[in-house]
């Protein structure tokens, strides 16, 4: 059995007592909990490039010192050129489910250009079913494949071993139950066609950059977020433009 409960527990009193920190300070309302916390400004018109996060606390920013422009979209936004439009749709403590329902729509109606896909780990610390989750992220990947003309790319789970807030976990088994999930993610990107981001292989890296990681031991810190901003861009690169939709 993975230790991880009580770190999980400390995990999500500190996602929901940020979240709500960050809410009283921006002066949201609660009953838009799905709204980017950071949408680059564009007169109508002057940009040429939609681009669309979709993810959870990392997205946010969480980890950074300054969310908006330093969380990892909004760096990738930056490398992409100067007439990109972002819309980080990202919201702590998200899991695939609830994107399915509340950053989907959005992403849809945006038509965007590109999409990134980052989600899982809220989803394996809540408990979530392996079969349950596969299928939540198939069915998203799925629908923004055939609905949109966008160069998507999906992220698997890091090697949570590397990350502080982990330490006290059995190793052996937190990695057996990570490569499960990352089978079942890359699996769920080559039946729909997406492009998998291996951050799993990359970010083995943190065992010679703890710089890449906030001083909460688990979200990535500002230059964390930029070396996932490097390797999402790599895959976008790497991914040709996508066929036309078919709507039959």
């Amino acid at each position: 059995m993975i230790t991880i409960s009580l770190q999980s527990r400390i995990y999500k009193v500190t996602v929901a007592a940020l979240l709500a920190l960050c809410l009283i300070l921006a002066g949201c309302s609660t009953a838009r909990p799905a709204a980017p916390p950071a949408e680059r400004a564009a007169p109508a018109g002057s940009y040429t490039t939609t681009y669309v996060a979709i993810g959870a606390s990392d997205a946010f920013g969480m980890g950074t010192d300054d969310p908006p422009r330093q969380s990892w979209p909004s760096v990738l936004s930056g490398t992409l050129g100067p007439r990109v439009h972002l819309i980080n749709l990202g919201v702590p403590g998200t899991t695939t489910a609830q994107a399915l329902q509340t950053e989907l729509p959005i992403a849809m109606d945006a038509r965007p250009d590109m999409v990134t896909v980052w989600l899982g780990v809220n989803d394996l610390l809540d408990g979530v079913p392996l079969t349950s989750y596969a299928a939540q992220l198939r069915q998203l990947l799925t629908t923004l494949r055939q609905h949109t003309q966008a160069r998507i790319v999906a992220g698997n789970l890091p090697d949570l071993t590397y990350l502080p807030l982990f330490y006290g976990a059995d190793t052996t088994a937190l990695r057996a139950t990570i490569r499960h999930w990352n089978d079942a993610i890359a699996a769920a990107a080559r039946a729909s066609g997406v492009t998998l981001v291996d951050l799993y292989s990359a970010w083995s890296e943190l065992a010679r950059h703890p710089e890449y990681i906030s001083g909460d031991g688990f979200h990535p810190s500002a230059a964390g977020a930029r070396r996932l901003a490097d390797l999402f861009a790599a895959a976008l690169r790497a991914t040709p433009t996508a066929p036309a939709p078919s709507h039959t």
